[in-house]
């Protein structure tokens, strides 16, 4: 299914802010909100604008993100769909992704230390454990978004931090919890209906929102793509640097940053400390990427795995709001 040049436009800006407002999005795109409002109606009846997600800095409320990479022991597809939604049904789950080379599945989690992410394993493992032959561990410190450039054809400009860094002690209560967690539904939800689903006024929810977003917790938001329906394939690089050169590490990130078909960069601790999202066209496409990647940053990348990644299950940056 093609995407032609007004859907693109859209569905990038909505990717640099997916809270704007229709006539803010007709003054980004250059068409009339009766067009917007009808294509975002058909890409979302399509499939290929799933939603759009608040994104949360989750370190700001007391919460790290860690990976678990997954690889495969007498799996079948029933006992795959089996494990997706259980793993989807636990509160700290955000990400579930199922993929093709060293992993064939990864799942990310929300925990508030070590003690409760080591809580969180037995409970997701306790049962299914004996299906996976490796089991390895992300700690991802920083996260850094890179809009989706390839939708209109350009390099992006600028890098943005999604979460990370010290994690911090800001509290909310049990109503902005609520607010995230629908936001991370939907990312457009009016005040009207947040206002209806919280039993407050559209003033008190406003009033929270702008105060979320004043002390950092909300970062933005952006779109959920199914990159299948559109025909691009989807990649997870895991890279392993060979020096900690912070000039040079922040030289590769900014470079990532630009690129339009990279969507993510993750800092991490593990086996590998960088993992990369790319959403390109092709193989030849990615191949060319990862000969670009590797030719002008030589001194740095040591080696790196990639995955095809099938199908995204479950993204949230808010998971505990399920």
């Amino acid at each position: 299914m093609e995407l032609d040049k007004k859907d693109r436009r859209i569905l990038f800006a909505l990717d640099e802010n997916a809270f704007q407002s229709l006539p803010e999005l007709a003054k980004a795109t250059g068409l009339s909100k009766q067009v917007i409002r009808y294509r975002m109606l058909d890409l979302t009846q399509k499939g290929i604008l799933r939603r759009c997600c608040v994104i949360v800095n989750t370190p700001k409320i007391g919460l790290s993100f860690f990976k678990f990479y997954l690889k495969y022991k007498n799996v079948n597809k029933e006992l795959e769909k089996e494990m997706i939604e259980f793993f989807d049904s636990n509160n700290n789950v955000g990400l579930v992704d199922t993929c093709d080379g060293r992993y064939d599945m990864y799942v990310g989690i929300w925990a508030h230390d070590t003690h409760e992410l080591y809580s969180i394993y037995k409970s997701l493992f306790k049962d299914y454990g004996k299906f996976f032959e490796d089991i390895t561990v992300s700690i991802v410190e920083t996260a850094f978004n890179s809009k989706r450039g390839y939708l209109i054809g350009k390099y992006t400009s600028s890098e943005v931090p999604l979460f990370g860094g010290a994690v911090g002690q800001i509290n909310i209560d049990e109503t902005d919890k609520k607010i995230l967690g629908l936001l991370s539904k939907d990312a457009r939800m009016k005040l009207v209906d947040l206002a209806r689903a919280l039993k407050i006024t559209p003033n008190a929810v406003s009033y929270r929102i702008k105060g979320i977003k004043a002390n950092g917790v909300i970062q933005g938001a952006r779109i959920v793509l199914d990159r299948n329906k559109f025909g691009y394939l989807t990649y997870k690089v895991l890279v392993k640097v060979d020096s900690f050169d912070e000039t040079e590490v922040r030289r590769f990130i900014g470079y990532l940053t630009q690129h339009p078909n990279v969507i993510d960069i993750d800092l991490c601790m593990g086996q590998w400390n960088v993992e990369i999202d790319v959403e390109i066209e092709n193989y030849q496409a990615f191949h060319q990427l990862m000969i670009q990647l590797r030719t002008e940053f030589s001194n740095l990348i040591k080696n790196y795995d990639s995955l095809l990644v099938f199908a995204e299950h479950t993204y949230s940056y808010y998971p505990m709001g399920k």
